[in-house]
């Protein structure tokens, strides 16, 4: 049913220009809003934390992130959205490829990651990116299906695959790899402070670059203006230290900050609607 849902919006929408098909996102967003009142008053405590947060702004921004992607079509990106993406920081892009041939890509759930995807070519990124398991096997077919059209290769993670060494071959082959990195879907996690909160982050992001010696590219893909813009932070590899345990918790020390000031670009863009922190479960 979701997917029949799906497919019949996407074939309705998807020559419809992208701005005007987003003002359905405000009637939607007061109909969640006004429906999951025990999740407003969760995310609510958040402003404690994070300035110009609003729940109201995040649920929106949720909405919208789905509304894009099941509008999202390779033409109608290069028609409507990559005329208007500016890259910051393009210059650190540039030099890494210099010298290396793969590196990890670290993403907070910011924004909208699908229309990062197609900007890969005009870097020269061999992207691959990894997608939990979905109960439903069309849906996820049909999202693995549109990212792999856009320009980046998805592999499933998920309990009872061997993900970390197939993430390692693929480093090892050119691959630039993309990785959610601020949420830990299963409950668990290291943790590491994260917004002068405690939250468990996953460790793969770390993990991988302390075994390869490769960079971290914290990234994000937002909305500014009447336009996108995809960051690219600072750089960095993680280095070993007395021990491994050490060493992955400096990484995700360095890799928090990286990825909290990423969200302060607008923390409303942050839609992890989902509990972060270790008091929120």
């Amino acid at each position: 049913m979701k997917y029949s849902i799906i497919k019949i919006l996407h074939t309705v929408v998807k020559n419809i220009p992208i701005s005007s098909f987003l003002y359905l996102s405000y009637p939607i967003t007061i109909i969640y809003y006004l429906l999951t009142p025990y999740s407003n008053l969760k995310l609510s405590k958040r402003k404690k934390y994070i300035d110009n947060y609003s729940v109201f702004k995040v649920k929106h921004n949720y909405v919208k992130y789905w509304l894009e992607t099941i509008w999202l079509t390779q033409d109608g990106y290069f028609k409507y959205v990559y005329p208007k993406v500016n890259i910051i920081n393009e210059e650190a892009i540039r030099k890494l490829n210099k010298t290396h041939t793969s590196y990890i890509l670290a993403l907070p759930h910011v924004g909208n990651w699908e229309f990062a995807i197609p900007m890969g070519k005009d870097l020269d990124l061999n992207l691959v990116a990894v997608a939990e398991p979905l109960k439903d096997k069309k849906i996820l077919n049909w999202f693995t299906s549109l990212r792999e059209q856009l320009g980046c290769k998805i592999i499933l993670g998920g309990k009872g695959q061997n993900t970390f060494n197939e993430i390692l071959s693929l480093l090892e082959n050119n691959s630039h790899v993309c990785l959610l990195a601020e949420r830990h879907v299963a409950k668990s996690g290291v943790g590491v402070e994260f917004f002068n909160q405690m939250a468990a982050f996953p460790k793969g992001p770390v993990a991988l670059s302390l075994e390869t010696q490769l960079p971290i590219v914290p990234t994000a893909f937002i909305k500014s203006g009447n336009g996108y813009e995809l960051h690219f932070g600072k750089p960095f590899i993680v280095p070993y230290f007395e021990n491994q345990a050490q060493s992955i918790q400096h990484g995700l020390k360095v890799l928090s900050k990286s990825l909290e000031k990423l969200i302060m670009l607008d923390p409303n863009q942050w839609h992890s609607i989902q509990p972060v922190w270790t008091s929120e479960y």
